[in-house]
């Protein structure tokens, strides 16, 4: 299951239109509180995250029917994390953070396979080398959908994946995960 990021707080609540202190009065806290968390200078309990993300994911439930769209929500290519083919098991460490799984692109920026945190796991604990190369453990490329896709039909579309690319024609935009539409 992978755990909301904190990061997506701003990006959602700006998509929904909310300013920092209309969310801070829907989860009951003060606007100040909202922005240390959004600027990483305060680690919320679980109770105020949950809070926050179901406040967040009722509205945009509810925005639904205005058609709100993945791109509006998804981590956007410029924060995407990735790897090559040819990088190593150091460089996935590296990478991956706080992510459940990233895209392995190739030099042509297409998606040749994806890495999940539980194939790091396994790799890592079976300690495999870490100069082992990328293609050897990645697996299936993540699929991809269209910048237009409804956030209703991305939610259907995520109960059988972790994640998807987001394409404008052949070019990706940014992912999309679970916590980002639930």
């Amino acid at each position: 299951m992978e755990v909301p990021r904190l990061e997506n707080i701003k990006i959602l609540r700006d998509k929904i239109g909310w300013t920092q202190k209309d969310l801070a009065e829907k989860v009951g806290v003060g606007q100040s509180y909202i922005a240390k968390i959004e600027n990483g200078k305060q680690e919320p309990s679980y109770k105020v995250v949950a809070e926050i993300f179901n406040c967040i994911s009722r509205e945009l439930q509810a925005m639904e029917g205005s058609e709100l769209v993945i791109k509006d929500v998804a981590t956007p290519r410029d924060d995407l994390k990735f790897v090559g083919p040819k990088d190593r098991l150091l460089d996935v460490k590296g990478s991956i953070g706080d992510y459940d799984q990233i895209p392995v692109l190739d030099d042509n920026h297409h998606c040749v396979g994806s890495v999940t945190s539980r194939v790091l796991i396994r790799l890592l604990s079976q300690e495999t080398a870490e100069g082992t190369l990328v293609k050897e453990f990645m697996e299936a490329p993540l699929p991809s959908f269209s910048e237009n896709t409804t956030i209703k039909q991305m939610r259907e579309i995520l109960r059988f994946i972790d994640a998807a690319l987001i394409v404008d024609q052949d070019r990706i935009t940014g992912i999309i995960s679970r916590s980002d539409v639930f």
